[in-house]
């Protein structure tokens, strides 16, 4: 009888455990479904301002009424580009953070550091508020290149012009690139000297939007946690430098070959 007592309180704590872990497993699952559909309609909603961007631009350039110049007809085509571009991001954003099995493999290239930063100037100049000075600052030479996986990086290169751009209103962007310790270490780095600074109480949560998702929250916010969960996956690192006390900086650190 006692034998009996005992074995059936064995079965009855197995089976505590047993729900209590699926319990567990639900939960994360529902957290993980929360996650997913907070960062669609995160993403959803930036492509949808770029979207609507575009949707004007062609209105306009289409209406002969308004006797636009080529120059100007010039302009808008380049901003409906660009518009373009950035939607084409995005949904290259969703491609490699949606696939949760490591299913996106990383295609290391040799590249030029110099020459990257180069482009993502290029891409950003016309988010550039006027009279602000967006320029590279770099101390390897052009001849240094490196191997790694380069999409991704200009994918989160881009990100952190684009943020800064958004924000600084007068002075000077300037991003590059220099060796880390040890030497196998990369620190790209964007900075402003006239740029908005983040706010003490929010210095925190920048890159932590994965861990509480929130729709309404702060799209830059959205877009740096989107920039480190890039630069994890290629094992990289992003950090908000405070010893820069002239606007904001931010560093991605990599490891290359």
């Amino acid at each position: 009888m006692i034998v009996a007592l005992f074995i059936l309180i064995l079965v009855c704590l197995a089976l505590v455990m047993y729900i209590k872990a699926q319990n567990t497993k639900l939960a994360e699952s529902r957290r993980s479904e929360s996650i997913k559909v907070a960062f669609l309609k995160g993403l959803s909603r930036e492509i949808r301002t770029h979207l609507h961007s575009v949707s004007g631009m062609a209105e306009i350039i289409s209406k002969e009424d308004l006797y636009l110049s080529k120059s100007e007809k010039r302009n808008i085509t380049t901003q409906i580009k660009f518009n373009t571009s950035l939607i084409s991001t995005l949904l290259d954003e969703l491609s490699i953070l949606s696939d949760e099995h490591g299913g996106h493999q990383l295609k290391d290239e040799r590249f030029s550091p110099n020459m990257l930063c180069k482009r993502c100037i290029d891409a950003n100049l016309p988010f550039v508020h006027e009279g602000v000075r967006l320029s590279l600052r770099s101390e390897l030479s052009d001849s240094t290149f490196v191997e790694a996986d380069y999409h991704i990086i200009e994918l989160i290169m881009n990100k952190l012009v684009g943020a800064s751009c958004q924000f600084t209103m007068k002075g000077e962007i300037t991003l590059g690139c220099r060796r880390g310790d040890p030497s196998n270490l990369l620190i790209f780095f964007v900075q402003d000297s006239g740029g908005a600074a983040i706010p003490e109480d929010r210095k925190a949560e920048i890159f932590r939007w994965f861990e509480n998702p929130d729709e309404n929250s702060e799209p830059t916010e959205f877009d740096l946690s989107v920039a480190q969960r890039l630069a994890r996956k290629v094992g990289g690192d992003l950090r908000y430098d405070e010893s820069w006390t002239k606007g904001t900086r931010m560093e991605f650190i990599l490891p290359v070959r």
